[in-house]
């Protein structure tokens, strides 16, 4: 009597098994795709960026030969920038200097982003002065390297509207 009823029920077992396996991965799966989305860890989360005024960051570079400058690379014709950064007591100071066309409305703002590109933030906003724009700040040197972005910002939020300049800071 038990070998009929196991003849019987033994061809469901298997694939009610497989079926089993399939819904959890498939669940497992959904779970960890809607935790992701929305919900992206900020670049350097945790990490303090200090904006530095331009005198303190003026007698930091100035009074340092270790410090590097970069060109930023352009995605128009009409602007220009450069990055000057020095690593010290694990920090790396940098500043921006660009040549940007005035703005009416918006502003410039400097974003620090991971080098995949997926996550950002924000770092300062540009201001306008007699050579063009500038800002600088200090951030934790354990972040390094990142991809340093200057756009045009209209609305003042977490996103990223125009891509201006670009440039990599890394520890060399």
């Amino acid at each position: 009597m038990k070998r009929a009823v196991m003849k019987k029920y033994l061809p469901y077992v298997f694939p009610s098994l497989a079926i089993l396996i399939v819904m959890f991965l498939v669940f497992r799966w959904y779970k960890l795709n809607t935790q992701q989305t929305g919900e992206i860890t900020q670049f350097a989360e945790g990490v303090e960026i200090e904006d530095l005024s331009s005198t303190k960051m003026d007698e930091t570079l100035n009074g340092s030969a270790a410090y590097k400058t970069d060109d930023l690379k352009s995605f128009d014709e009409m602007s220009s920038g450069q990055i000057r950064y020095e690593v010290s007591d694990d920090k790396i100071k940098f500043s921006v200097y660009a040549n940007l066309p005035s703005l009416d409305s918006g502003e410039y703002q400097v974003w620090l982003r991971d080098l995949n590109g997926e996550t950002s933030r924000k770092a300062f906003i540009l201001e306008e002065s007699k050579g063009g724009f500038m800002g600088s700040a200090a951030i934790s040197s354990d972040v390094l390297p990142f991809e340093l972005v200057v756009s045009r910002e209209t609305v003042s939020d977490e996103e990223i509207e125009k891509i201006i300049l670009t440039g990599i800071l890394n520890q060399e």
